[in-house]
């Protein structure tokens, strides 16, 4: 996609691939996304997330053209552009809090340094990660 709109920025999720958080402009939550979207001076942005934002991001920049990424399933896929896909919508607070109530199991996220490092970045040094 970025052959197509070469002067496109790419905002994506953190939990899309490595290869797609190398060549973003902005990763980050959706609304993290959407503030990225407003400030980024790109008139057009290829977006590697959940299909959900796209009505968000229209309405704060509708100036702006909004072109969601390809998923495996749909069309040519590009290398390096992998639709993080369907599971994302699976997940809700009802389901995040039955899974941290389960007694007995242990709750550890792990990311590589380089990803903690660049999803962290937008929150400057309002974020302190421990442990």
């Amino acid at each position: 996609m970025k052959m197509l709109y070469p002067n496109a920025a790419i905002l994506a999720h953190p939990e899309s691939s490595t290869a797609v958080v190398d060549l973003a402009d902005a990763v980050g939550s959706i609304d993290q996304l959407i503030q990225a979207a407003q400030n980024l001076p790109n008139h057009q942005i290829i977006v590697e997330t959940d299909k959900s934002i796209f009505y968000k991001m229209q309405q704060a920049c509708p100036e702006k053209s909004f072109y969601i990424a390809p998923t495996a399933g749909e069309g040519v896929r590009p290398a390096g552009l992998v639709h993080i896909g369907p599971w994302m919508a699976r997940n809700s607070l009802k389901t995040i809090k039955q899974g941290l109530k389960k007694e007995g199991e242990l709750h550890e996220i792990s990311i590589n340094d380089k990803l903690r490092e660049r999803t962290l970045k937008p929150f400057g040094a309002d974020v302190v990660i421990c442990c």
